[in-house]
């Protein structure tokens, strides 16, 4: 954790690999003091049928078995791969395997192509969000217990409390949307995950969500809010130009038109002075966990990518 001025920093990993490589990358974040370890759940890991995918709950049980401090969580996974009730399950038993460092985060799903690839129906945006009102609420009343069970459109929970209650278990709400989104956060999340945005700044989304938190009777204080983004951040100007072209290469697109894309959507990139000054704006918005997304980086690399944005959070200070 860095301090800054107005909330403390804390500089996470994102990754979406194979088990070894998790659990080499987890025993890492453990030893050096990364707080948590997210990963993102998709079946395809790549913009073709030819990459590698995993169960990323089923991995992240095993991960959970061999640490013992680290914090886990699903960021995000989404609605359309698993029945609500599968999701509960599923986050009960991280929680038990675990004792208390699971996180389960929840969306709509987005990638066509692994949907098509997979046979996954992909309904239109209003219905995914509907869908996504109710899994939460679905997953909400499993975790407490309240036996009030759920009656929905799409999904039904009968009205009893679902055994074993779980120890720890905390439901993240995460992505891009300017009101649906934040205003789901404020009702369901114990953390927010505000995606950046093209369109919506993040401050303005923040204030969506503490005005629809207050408006539910929820202490919009009590809920974490975080960002994820790619880790382009690097010690030296050579190492932040090679994380450009490396991005570059993978999109098939060029190091200029990558640069412009993080400034449009205002995530810190390049070195640690030049990306201080983003992270103390997340900062004064009230952002105080930033997941470095390295999806496509070997074990070695996350360490230099977590060592510059830690230097970027003492500049912002």
């Amino acid at each position: 954790m860095e301090e800054t001025g107005l909330v403390t920093i804390e500089i996470c990993v994102q990754t979406m690999r194979g088990y070894q490589d998790t659990l080499t990358i987890a025993r890492w974040c453990e030893v050096e003091g990364v707080p948590v370890l997210a990963v993102a759940d998709h079946y395809l890991s790549g913009p073709d049928l030819g990459s590698e995918g995993f169960d990323q709950l089923v991995l992240l049980g095993g991960i959970a078995r061999e640490t013992t401090t680290l914090e886990l969580c699903t960021l995000v996974s989404p609605l359309t791969f698993r029945h609500p009730a599968v999701h509960l399950k599923a986050a009960v038993t991280l929680d038990q395997m675990s004792s208390g460092r699971f996180s389960l985060g929840i969306g709509t799903g987005w990638m066509e192509l692994e949907h098509e690839a997979f046979g996954f129906e992909l309904p239109p945006m209003d219905e995914r969000f509907d869908r996504l009102e109710e899994s939460l609420s679905y997953v909400r009343a499993g975790i407490d217990g309240t036996g009030t069970g759920f009656d929905g459109t799409h999904y039904r929970l009968s009205p009893f409390d679902p055994q074993p209650r779980p120890t720890r278990l905390r439901l993240i709400v995460g992505g891009g949307g300017p009101r649906r989104t934040p205003e789901l956060a404020a009702r369901f999340a114990d953390e927010f995950n505000v995606f950046p945005s093209r369109t919506s700044p993040a401050s303005e989304r923040i204030q969506t969500f503490r005005e629809a938190a207050l408006g539910a009777g929820r202490d919009p204080d009590s809920v974490l809010l975080s960002t994820a983004f790619p880790g382009a951040i690097a010690l030296d100007a050579e190492g932040a130009t090679s994380l450009l072209r490396q991005r570059a290469e993978r999109t098939k697109t060029t190091p200029e038109e990558v640069a412009s894309m993080l400034d449009r959507m205002k995530i810190p990139h390049g070195t640690p002075d030049r990306a201080a000054p983003g992270i103390a704006s997340l900062a004064e918005a009230g952002i105080s966990r930033i997941y470095l997304q390295l999806s496509a980086s070997p074990p070695g690399e996350i360490g230099r990518a977590v060592a510059a944005a830690r230097r970027a959070v003492d500049l912002a200070t």
